[in-house]
C-alpha cells in the first residue's frame, strides 16, 4: 500500500501503513542478518585459502602475494558481491526506517491538527 497522493491522508492510512512498513522492517532485518552471515563466512574462507596459497607459492613477497590473489580470484569475487549484497540491504533497512519516521511524524502533525 502507498498513500493517496491525491487527497488528505487519514489517520488510519498512515497507521496502516505503518504496521505494513513494519512488518517489512522486520523480515529484511531477518534478512540482512542471513547476508551478513554469509558474507563472514566467505570473508573468512577467502582469507584462509588466500594464506594457504600464499605459504605454497614461492618467490619475492610481491610474487607470492600476486600468486595468491591470482589463485584466490574467484573466492574474492563471491565474499565482494556477498558484501555488496549486505550493504544493498542495510540500505534497504535504512530507507524503510526513514520511511517509518516520515510516517511517525504525519501521524503526530495529524494528531495536532485534530
Amino acid at each position: 500500500m502507498s498513500l493517496p497522493q491525491n487527497r488528505p491522508v487519514t489517520q488510519d492510512e498512515i497507521e496502516r501503513e505503518i504496521i505494513r512498513l513494519s512488518a517489512m522492517l522486520e523480515e529484511e532485518t531477518e534478512n540482512y542478518a542471513v547476508l551478513i552471515e554469509d558474507h563472514a563466512k566467505k570473508e573468512a574462507r577467502h582469507k584462509s585459502a588466500w594464506a594457504r596459497a600464499y605459504l605454497r607459492s614461492e618467490g619475492a613477497v610481491k610474487e607470492r602475494e600476486s600468486w595468491a590473489e591470482n589463485k584466490m580470484a574467484e573466492s574474492l569475487f563471491e565474499m565482494k558481491i556477498a558484501e555488496a549484497l549486505a550493504k544493498a540491504k542495510r540500505e534497504k533497512l535504512t530507507s524503510l526506517r526513514t520511511s517509518l519516521d516520515s510516517l511517525r511524524t504525519l501521524a503526530a502533525n495529524l494528531r495536532v491538527q485534530v
